[in-house]
């Protein structure tokens, strides 16, 4: 038994009485302003049950602050060449661009959406563009947030470049979302190259979209 370093992670699979199994990943406690904390987790058989829901809405405002006050700083950040080179992407323009597709996945992450992934290898940039196709004839679909990080957290989020080329994708419609990312992003502190994993979640604060960001899609 030892405690776990900065990035480290371990997979824990919990079976309940009834043999429901959840699975987590367990890294370490983390430093808030306030002092160190670790970690509860709340889990709700019932999904619609009021505690269940109640404790949905607090993470999705909680994820909420961070991602703004991410936007905030990533502002400062902000590199007008990307933003271009994400545009033509997300409208499909790609021969406009200096990208070159390295490979694609399909992944129909459940029975609402369809999606594609392209992974784009660049000079001194990599780029990523999900295509979505609402195929849920109910709700339209909205992107509610996007986060680049190299643990799935706030700490290690890193800034980049997302144009979309529809706000709203409504029943049966298609569209694209665009990520450009500057090889200053993979850079750790040591000066070392880390991969990075792309987070995008729809309206209702699901996890639609998770995308290994290799670095090694930069080219020099």
């Amino acid at each position: 038994m030892r405690d776990l370093d900065n990035g480290e992670a371990l997979p824990l699979l919990v079976t309940l009485v009834d043999e429901t199994e959840f699975t987590f990943l367990v890294k370490p406690k983390s430093r808030e302003d306030w002092g160190w904390i670790d970690y509860q987790v709340n889990v709700f058989k019932d999904h619609d049950s009021y505690n269940a829901v109640l404790s949905s809405l607090y993470d999705s405002l909680n994820r909420e602050r961070k991602l703004s006050e991410e936007n905030e700083r990533f502002k400062k950040e902000e590199n007008p060449v990307d933003h271009a080179y994400a545009t033509l992407l997300a409208n499909g323009a790609v021969k406009k661009t200096p990208f070159r597709r390295k490979r694609r996945w399909h992944g129909n992450t459940n029975e609402d959406m369809d999606v594609w992934v392209d992974l784009y290898e660049g000079p001194g940039k990599a780029a990523v563009v999900v295509h979505l196709k609402n195929t849920y004839y109910g709700e339209p679909w909205k992107l509610d947030g996007a986060y680049l990080t190299r643990d799935f957290t706030s700490y290690t989020a890193r800034p980049f470049a997302l144009r979309m080329d529809r706000p709203v994708i409504v029943p049966g419609q298609s569209g694209n979302i665009a990520v450009v990312v500057d090889r200053s992003a993979f850079q750790t502190d040591g000066g070392q190259l880390a991969e990075l994993v792309l987070q995008l979640f729809r309206g209702d604060g699901l996890l639609q979209v998770a995308v290994a960001v290799d670095h090694t899609l930069v080219r020099q």
